[in-house]
C-alpha cells in the first residue's frame, strides 16, 4: 500500500452522462440491436437480453459423456444432492434478462430515492418468483462501472437462470448444510450474531439488516449484506424489510461513493436458497445474502488486481477487514456523495438534493424546470401556483421542460405542470442561491493521539449545504525534507456527531503531518479547502478542571488554589502538562501570574478581606503547541480569623485539602514566587519551629567542633608530655594547661627566663 504506484491508472469515473440518449439501447423509447423499441417506462423495465451468455442449446453440466470416459454420470438420485448435477426434466432454454432500474441514464442506485430503490427490490423479488418456478438457480447481479466490464452507464442489472447450481452456489450449499447438521441453526444467522457482538467489522446496522466486512473478504472494500431475520429468498421479505433494504442499500452505496469521491464501481449479486422443482425441499440451512465486490484499492484511479499470487496461490488483503470497516476507512459514517452534487450540477434538471420536488438555480443564470412524473419529451403546460396564466404550452416544442431565462428572486416559488389531458403532472419549487465557496477550516489537538477540525462557510449560499471531509497522512521522502508526498489515504474524517461542523481523526501520530480536505457541497457544485497540519503545532490541551480556591486559616493574605488535569489528557507519566495561574482581587483590572510546579499553589500576597478571582491554564511541558484556554474562574477570600493558639501534639500547623493523586504531576505544592512586602510574622508556629530547629543545629555543630579540638589536644599531650607549660617554674610540679602552647617559650632561642 505504501510503495509508489507506477502501474495502470484508470480514467476518471465522474463523467457527464446525458440523461436521455436516443441511441442508448437501455433508454426509454430507444431501439435495441434486435430492432425492438423500448417502451417509455418511468420505473423499472425488464426485457430479454439481446446477447445472452447462456445459450439455449448448451448441454447441462455432466449430462454428456466426458472425453476418455466410457459412460456418462449415473442417473439423477432422488434427493436434493441431484441439484448439483442434473435436471433433465427442465426446459433446455435458460433465460437471460436485463433489468433497468430507472429511466434516467445519469443516476445510479445511491442517487435514486428510497422509494425508487424499493421498486427495484420488488422487481427483483418478482423475477425470482417468475423464473424460480422452473429453474433451480436464478442469479441477480449488477456490474457497475466500466472498470467492472459494464459498457453501458445506464443503471441496470442482469438476471441469469440455470438448470444447475453454479460452483459458488454449490460451495455455499455444502457449507451451510454441514453447519446446520452439526449445530442445528443456519450458519450465516450465527455469523451475523457473532459480528454484532464483536462490533469489529460492522459497517451499517438497521432494524432489519446489517452490512459487515466478512472476515474471509479478499477485495479491499468487500461487504456482505444480511437480513437479521431468517429469510431464505428475496420474495419472502416483508414490506417493512423491503423498505429497510432500500434504505440501507442507499446508505451503503453512498458510503462507497464517498470513499474515494467517485461513482464507486463494484460487482454485486444475491444468493438465496435454490428454487425450481426442489423449492419445496428443506432449505432452512440457507440464509439470504448479497455480496459486494468493489475493485478500487487506493483511489478512484488505482484498482486492486487479482493476479499473480492471488490467482496462483492465495488472495492477499491490502487492508484488513477491521481496517476497512473502521471509522478510518470512511465506511462508518454516511456522508454526502460528491457525485450527487456533480451529477446535479451538470444535469439540466437537478433532483438529487433537498426534499422531493425542489430544484435549485443561481440568480442571473438560465434555469430549466422538469415536470416530475411525466415521461421525458412529453408535452405539458406550465403555470405558477395560484395563477391561471399559461407560462408555456405544448406548442412551444420544449417537451416537459420549462426554461426561465436569467432567473431572479421573483422567479422563486412553486410551478405546476399538466399533461395534455389536464391531469396534474407534478409540482416543482424553485430555490435560488450561489455555488459554495472555500470554507474556513481550523484544526486543534487536545492530546497526543487525536485531533479535530472545525469549519464554517466563507459566504452564505442560501442553499442546502453539506460537507465532505477527508485526510491523508504525509511523509517527507529523502534527506532534504523539502518535498512532501502522500503516503496513505485519503481517508474520510468522520463527522462527530454526524452533520456537525467538526470531524475527528483518531490514532494520529504526533510527529507526522496531515493534509485535511474539507469540501463544501451544495446543489450547484463543490469547493475544497486543503489544510496541512502537524500535531506538535496544533496541540492545545483542554483547560484544567476542578479549580478550587480556599483560605488559609490565620493568614489574611494567603489563598490555596488546587486543580486537576483535564479529563481528555492522557494520564501516562510521560505526557506531562505545565500550568500557569492568574489571580486578582475583586474590581482590580490587572492579573498577577505565576507558574506553579504541580497541581496547587499558595498565593502569599492576596489583599486581606477582598474576594479574589483565580484561573488556570495548561500547556505541554515540552512547549509544543499553545496554552489552553483559561479555566472557569474560581473565587476565594482570605481568612479573617485569628491563628489557632494551641496545637495538639503530633498535629500539623496547616492541613492541606485532600487531593486525588495525579500520576502526571507528582511535584509537591510550593508558595508563590512573588515577594511578600509584609514583615515575617514570628508568631507563626511554622516559623517558630524553624527557628528552634536552626538553633539546635548550630549548637550541635559548635559542640562537635569543641569536642574535636579537645580530642586533638589530648592526643598531642599524650605523645609529647614535655611540651606542656609548667606554671610553677622549671622544676615545679607539672600541671596540664588547658590551651598550653605546643613549644614552651623558654626553649626559644634568645628568650628571657620568665
Amino acid at each position: 500500500m505504501k510503495r509508489p504506484w507506477q502501474g495502470q491508472v484508470e480514467p476518471s469515473l465522474l463523467k457527464t452522462v446525458p440523461r436521455h440518449d436516443p441511441h442508448n439501447p437501455l433508454c426509454p423509447g430507444a431501439t435495441r440491436a434486435n430492432g425492438e423499441v423500448n417502451p417509455h417506462y418511468d420505473g423499472t423495465f425488464l426485457f430479454d437480453n439481446d446477447f445472452p451468455a447462456l445459450q439455449p442449446d448448451a448441454p447441462n453440466p455432466d449430462l454428456e459423456p466426458r472425453p476418455g470416459l466410457s459412460t456418462g454420470v449415473a442417473p439423477c438420485p432422488q434427493h436434493s444432492q441431484a441439484l448439483y448435477l442434473c435436471h433433465p426434466s427442465l426446459p433446455p432454454s435458460p433465460p437471460s434478462k436485463v433489468m433497468c432500474f430507472h429511466p434516467w441514464s445519469d443516476v445510479t442506485l445511491p442517487l435514486m430515492s428510497v422509494p425508487e430503490i424499493r421498486a427495484v427490490v420488488d422487481a427483483w423479488a418478482s423475477v425470482i418468483e417468475e423464473l424460480g418456478a422452473q429453474y433451480p438457480w436464478v442469479q441477480i447481479f449488477e456490474n457497475k462501472g466500466a472498470m467492472m466490464g459494464c459498457s453501458n452507464p445506464h443503471p441496470h442489472c442482469q438476471v441469469w437462470a440455470s438448470s444447475f447450481l453454479p460452483d459458488v452456489a454449490q460451495r455455499e450449499e455444502r457449507s451451510q448444510q454441514a453447519y446446520q447438521s452439526q449445530h442445528g441453526e443456519p450458519l450465516l444467522m450465527e455469523y451475523g450474531r457473532q459480528e454484532l457482538l464483536r462490533k469489529e467489522r460492522l459497517v451499517l446496522t438497521s432494524e432489519h439488516w446489517l452490512v459487515l466486512v466478512p472476515f474471509w473478504a479478499v477485495w479491499p472494500f468487500q461487504t456482505l449484506l444480511l437480513p437479521r431475520r431468517h429469510v431464505r429468498r428475496l420474495p419472502e421479505l416483508t414490506s417493512a424489510e423491503r423498505d429497510d433494504l432500500a434504505s440501507i442499500m442507499k446508505k451503503l452505496l453512498t458510503k462507497y461513493d464517498n470513499l474515494f469521491e467517485t461513482s464507486f464501481p463494484y460487482s454485486m449479486g444475491w444468493h438465496g436458497a435454490p428454487t425450481g422443482s426442489e423449492a419445496g425441499a428443506n432449505w432452512d440451512h440457507w440464509q439470504l445474502h448479497a455480496h459486494y465486490y468493489p475493485p478500487l484499492l487506493r483511489s478512484a484511479t488505482v484498482r486492486k488486481f487479482m493476479v499473480g499470487y492471488e490467482m496462483l496461490a492465495q488472495a492477499q488483503r491490502d487492508l484488513t477487514p477491521e481496517q476497512m470497516s473502521s471509522s478510518y476507512s470512511g465506511l462508518s459514517r454516511v456522508l454526502v456523495a460528491v457525485a450527487t452534487a456533480l451529477v446535479s450540477a451538470s444535469s439540466p434538471c437537478p433532483q438529487a438534493w433537498g426534499p422531493p420536488g425542489v430544484q435549485y438555480g443561481q440568480p442571473g443564470r438560465s434555469m430549466t424546470l422538469c415536470c416530475p412524473g411525466v415521461t421525458a419529451g412529453a408535452p405539458v403546460s406550465w403555470f405558477r401556483d395560484g395563477e391561471t396564466r399559461l407560462l408555456q404550452g405544448p406548442g412551444s416544442g420544449l417537451g416537459h421542460e420549462l426554461v426561465l431565462a436569467r432567473a431572479d428572486s421573483a422567479d422563486e416559488g412553486t410551478y405546476i405542470c399538466q399533461t395534455l389531458d389536464g391531469a396534474l403532472g407534478g409540482m416543482v419549487t424553485l430555490q435560488l442561491g450561489y455555488p459554495p465557496a472555500r470554507p474556513v477550516v481550523s484544526c486543534r489537538a487536545a492530546d497526543y493521539e487525536n485531533f479535530s477540525c472545525t469549519w464554517s462557510p466563507s459566504q452564505v449560499s442560501g442553499l442546502p449545504t453539506r460537507y465532505l471531509t477527508s485526510y491523508r497522512k504525509k511523509t517527507v521522502p529523502g534527506a532534504d525534507g523539502q518535498r512532501m508526498s502522500p503516503s496513505t489515504g485519503p481517508w474520510p474524517c468522520p463527522q462527530d456527531p454526524p452533520g456537525a461542523a467538526r470531524c475527528v481523526v483518531h490514532g494520529a501520530e504526533f510527529w507526522s503531518q496531515y493534509r485535511i480536505n474539507v469540501t463544501e457541497v451544495n446543489p450547484l457544485g463543490a469547493s475544497t479547502r486543503l489544510l496541512d497540519v502537524s500535531l506538535q503545532n496544533i496541540l492545545r490541551p483542554d483547560p484544567p478542571q476542578g479549580l478550587r480556591v480556599e483560605s488559609v486559616p490565620g493568614y489574611p493574605r494567603r489563598l490555596h488554589a488546587s486543580w486537576t488535569y483535564p479529563a481528555s489528557w492522557p494520564r501516562q507519566p510521560h505526557f506531562l502538562l505545565k500550568f500557569r495561574l492568574q489571580y486578582r482581587p475583586a474590581q482590580h483590572p490587572a492579573w498577577s501570574t505565576v507558574e506553579p510546579a504541580g497541581l496547587e499553589e499558595v498565593i502569599t500576597d492576596a489583599v486581606a478581606g477582598l474576594p479574589h478571582a483565580v484561573r488556570v491554564s495548561a500547556r505541554d511541558f515540552l512547549d509544543a503547541g499553545t496554552w489552553s484556554a483559561w479555566s472557569p474562574e474560581a473565587w476565594g477570600t482570605p481568612s479573617t480569623g485569628p491563628l489557632p493558639k494551641e496545637m495538639p501534639a503530633g498535629s500539623q500547623p496547616h492541613t492541606q485539602p485532600e487531593e486525588q493523586p495525579q500520576v502526571a504531576s507528582p511535584a509537591p505544592p510550593r508558595p508563590s514566587l512573588l515577594p511578600d512586602p509584609r514583615p515575617l510574622d514570628h508568631r507563626d508556629p511554622l516559623e517558630q519551629m524553624a527557628v528552634l530547629a536552626s538553633l539546635g543545629i548550630f549548637s550541635f555543630l559548635g559542640l562537635a567542633a569543641g569536642a574535636l579540638a579537645l580530642g586533638l589536644w589530648e592526643t598531642a599531650a599524650f605523645l609529647c608530655p614535655r611540651l606542656r607549660l609548667r606554671p610553677g617554674g622549671k622544676d615545679g610540679p607539672q600541671k596540664p594547661g588547658f590551651l598550653a602552647p605546643m613549644i614552651p617559650v623558654d626553649k626559644l632561642p634568645g628568650a628571657p627566663n620568665l
